[in-house]
C-alpha cells in the first residue's frame, strides 16, 4: 500500500523558500543599481529638455531596466512556494512592473530596501554595498545639479557634465573645470563631499577589518561563525514574517 512521503512534501516548499531566499539576496544589489540608474533615466524623460536621439536613448534604457525588473519578477513568483501571498506583500514590484509608468516608484523601493537594513548590518559594510551606494549618490546628486543648474549660466549645463562634477567630488579630486554656482547646488556638493569622506572612511574600516582577520585565523573563524548566525537568525526571522508567525 502507497503512504505518501509527508517529509518529502514539507521539503519541497523550504526548498523553493530556500532558493527564493537565495535569488533575492544575490540579486538584490543589481536591482539596487538599476534602480539608481533609472532616476536620472526618468528624471530626464519627464523634465529635460531633450534632443530626439537623447531621448530615444533614455527611453531605450529605461524600457531595458523596466524588463529586467519583470523577469526577475516572474522568476520569483514562479519560485515562491505561496504566490498570492508572496505578491501581496512585494505588491509594489508587481505594481512597477505591470505600470511602466510608475518607475519613479522605484525611489520607494530604495527606500524600503535600504530601512531593510538593519537585518543584515554586517552585510551593510562589506564593499559591495558601499560601492552600489556610492554609485546611487553619484547618480542622485548629478540628478539634482542637472536640474539646478541648466539655464543659469553654469558650467554644468548637461548630465554628462553633472556626472563628471559629482564623480570628481565624492573621490575628493575636485578639478574645478565644472563647478555649481546655484546654492542648492553648491549645497549638493557639501553632501558629496560629506558621502564621499564618509564613503571613503568605510571601506578603509572594511580592508584594515580584513587585513586583521587575516593575520589571526583564529578570530577570522570565529568572525565568520557570528557572521552566518546573524545572517540565519535574519532568514528565519523573515521566514516567519511570511508565514504570519512574527
Amino acid at each position: 500500500m502507497y503512504e505518501p512521503d509527508h517529509h518529502n512534501h514539507a521539503a519541497g516548499p523550504a526548498r523553493r523558500q530556500a532558493l527564493l531566499d537565495q535569488i533575492e539576496r544575490g540579486g538584490e544589489l543589481p536591482l539596487m543599481t538599476l534602480s539608481f540608474a533609472l532616476i536620472p533615466l526618468v528624471t530626464a524623460l519627464l523634465f529635460w529638455e531633450l534632443q530626439p536621439s537623447s531621448r530615444a536613448v533614455a527611453f531605450a534604457c529605461t524600457l531595458a531596466i523596466w524588463a529586467v525588473f519583470a523577469v526577475e519578477l516572474l522568476i520569483r513568483l514562479a519560485i515562491a512556494p505561496r504566490r498570492g501571498y508572496y505578491l501581496r506583500q512585494h505588491w509594489l514590484d508587481g505594481l512597477i512592473v505591470l505600470l511602466p509608468v510608475a518607475q519613479p516608484l522605484r525611489v520607494i523601493w530604495i527606500i524600503s530596501r535600504g530601512s531593510r537594513a538593519h537585518r543584515y548590518p554586517l552585510r551593510l559594510a562589506h564593499v559591495d554595498f558601499l560601492g552600489v551606494y556610492a554609485v546611487g549618490l553619484v547618480l542622485v546628486i548629478a540628478t539634482i545639479v542637472t536640474s539646478l543648474e541648466r539655464g543659469h549660466d553654469s558650467s554644468i549645463d548637461s548630465f554628462p557634465d553633472a556626472l563628471w562634477w559629482s564623480i570628481a567630488t565624492v573621490t575628493t579630486v575636485g578639478y574645478g573645470d565644472v563647478v555649481p554656482v546655484t546654492a542648492p547646488g553648491r549645497a549638493c556638493a557639501y553632501v558629496l563631499m560629506l558621502g564621499g569622506i564618509g564613503l571613503f572612511g568605510a571601506l578603509t574600516a572594511n580592508f584594515a577589518s580584513m587585513l586583521a582577520r587575516r593575520e589571526d585565523p583564529a578570530k577570522a573563524g570565529l568572525a565568520a561563525l557570528r557572521d552566518e548566525v546573524r545572517d540565519l537568525r535574519a532568514a528565519l526571522e523573515r521566514t516567519r514574517e511570511r508565514d504570519g508567525l512574527g
